[in-house]
């Protein structure tokens, strides 16, 4: 949850401190106050884009800093980031004209690392977010669960499968493409062919080519150096032996102090492994073998590999990689018929995985749409939406032409719609086509509902969720939020005196005019302030005692 928000300069905040408690927090005020510019800070510290048109007029930065409460689920996240782990999280964006930086727990991050905090942080529902169900393109992102290994696991061997396939595609693509072109120029690949196999070519053979040339043409540097070596350990003057004898000597009195043992155990040490490079050094002596011939081959050979990257402008691997394709290529131009064939065969091959895969895919978001609807169902009932019937429609899918790409998309082949009546009698019908605003609100909260029991976040914000509705309708919206403030943090603007009046916590939002600037500010309304603000709510700027009756009413039902 979100504890503290600090905002400064921005916008027509000129300095903002507002401390927020468990439980549902509502935020009213009047139209242009500011309301929703505390949702576009919070929505910052959340990872939305910074723009410098938000920085106050004649200013020259805008800072806005929040502290939340800390989520174990982000312990890898915060360690591979190098994140200190604290009982709070301390979120800093920090606006100028020329650049923005964001701070977590005093650590730089970018605005992606930020979104990924987020995800575990809070959700935020803006009044643009209620649009998203009058656009079937956005309904998968509501099905799809977020926290279901069984789906990742679908989902990754989907994405491994396309992947497989869309480079099966391309080859066979390339070669239907490509046969008139690779007929015209079979001399000229198989030049480049036969050039590149010459060079008899393996990764790292360059590098090894370079170090076989710098030992031979150092061979004089070489025999001196290890002859030297293996004089001085052979030496009698300063015999290896004579550390085998030292650490035996230590031994012998290792027993009156613990620090002669751990000199002789060191010593012997130091005697095994100086044997172990004197006879290292021995057999590489015997096996100096000076051949001039091979010596000129190798630099021979090196000169023609170095030529060919200088020529074809490739690394070693890039031109084993070429030589792959012009080698397809030439077959192409010589068996066309033979290599389409085969290259299809693959084709089919990595077309039925995948199709397996999204068949797997389909079935597991078909299982997870009942549970959806049914939750959906459930939800209306609570907001006064008693007769809605509720079902996801999946496409059908063509799968007869293993050439017909199209049907496949990052996240499979399923294209959904949601369909719904809310009145009895009355059949099923596209919900982008049907919901009046109130539904498409109450239908939103609805699902906002059922994806936070797929979520870990302890924050959920609401920007007029309620719009459309009102009477007792509006009630039971109020109740749906306040139901959800039980178990994690809310924060709502609302305009609806019944939403208002079921807050644990009420913030005013209004504006002032100091030296002839607009600036926004707020207070904490309890008691007889609170209710005249309902109060208003319910009736405008003249306050009737009905009103101010009714306020405490609908608060002291809460």
């Amino acid at each position: 949850m979100i504890r503290e928000l600090n905002v400064k300069d921005f916008a027509i905040i000129e300095d903002l401190n507002i401390n927020f408690n468990n439980g549902m927090t509502v935020l009213t005020g009047e139209t242009g106050a500011g309301k929703s510019l505390i949702i576009d800070t919070i929505s910052l510290l959340l990872g939305s884009r910074a723009d410098s048109d938000m920085i106050r007029y004649g200013k020259s930065k805008a800072i806005v800093y929040g502290i939340f409460d800390y989520n174990n689920e982000l312990d890898d996240l915060f360690e591979s980031l190098s994140i200190p782990k604290n009982e709070t999280i301390k979120i800093v964006r920090e606006i100028t004209e020329s650049r923005n930086t964001i701070k977590v727990n005093d650590v730089n991050i970018t605005l992606t690392s930020l979104k990924q905090i987020s995800k575990k942080l809070a959700d935020i529902h803006v009044q643009n977010d209620t649009y998203k169900l009058f656009n079937p393109d956005e309904y998968l992102t509501f099905l799809d669960p977020k926290n279901d290994k069984t789906f990742d696991k679908l989902t990754d061997s989907y994405i491994k499968a396309l992947y497989e396939y869309n480079n099966a595609y391309s080859v066979v693509d390339k070669i239907k493409k490509n046969q008139k072109n690779a007929t015209q120029k079979l001399d000229f690949l198989k030049y480049e062919k036969e050039e590149i196999e010459a060079l008899d070519l393996y990764i790292g053979i360059d590098d090894e080519l370079n170090e076989k040339v710098s030992r031979l043409s150092n061979f004089d540097k070489i025999s001196n150096g290890l002859n030297s070596a293996y004089d001085v350990l052979n030496n009698e003057m300063s015999s290896i032996d004579s550390l085998y004898d030292a650490a035996k000597s230590l031994e012998n009195i290792s027993e009156y102090d613990k620090d002669f043992k751990d000199m002789a155990s060191k010593l012997l040490d130091s005697y095994y492994i100086s044997s172990e490079i004197k006879d290292n050094i021995a057999k590489a002596i015997r096996g100096l073998d000076f051949d001039q011939d091979e010596l000129n081959l190798s630099i021979e050979r090196l000169n023609d590999i170095n030529k060919a990257k200088d020529k074809y402008k490739m690394s070693v691997e890039e031109l084993l990689k070429h030589l792959e394709e012009i080698t397809l290529e030439i077959d192409m131009a010589l068996n066309y018929d033979e290599v389409l064939k085969e290259k299809e065969n693959e084709l089919k091959k990595s077309f039925e995985k995948l199709k397996a895969s999204s068949i797997k895919l389909t079935e597991y978001r078909k299982k997870k749409s009942i549970e959806l609807s049914k939750a959906i169902v459930k939800e209306c009932v609570d907001l006064d939406l008693d007769s809605t019937k509720f079902e996801v429609k999946f496409n059908d899918v063509d799968y007869s032409d293993f050439y017909n790409k199209a049907i496949f998309n990052d996240n499979g082949v399923d294209i959904i719609d949601f369909y719904v009546s809310f009145n009895s009698g009355e059949p099923l019908h596209s919900l982008s086509k049907v919901a009046s605003g109130g539904e498409a609100s109450r239908m939103m909260l609805a699902l906002k509902t059922y994806l936070l029991n797929d979520n870990s976040i302890s924050l959920e914000v609401f920007d007029e969720i309620d719009t459309g509705v009102s009477g007792k309708t509006a009630l039971k919206i109020a109740n749906k939020m306040h139901n959800i403030s039980k178990k994690i943090q809310v924060l709502c603007i609302t305009h609806l005196p019944q939403v208002a009046a079921k807050g644990d916590n009420h913030i005013y939002i209004y504006k002032d005019i100091v030296d002839g600037r607009t600036k926004t500010n707020f207070k904490y309304l309890e008691n007889e302030e609170r209710v005249e603000e309902i109060a208003k709510m319910l009736s405008g700027d003249t306050i009737s005692l009905y009103a101010l009756e009714h306020a405490k009413e609908l608060i002291s039902n809460k």
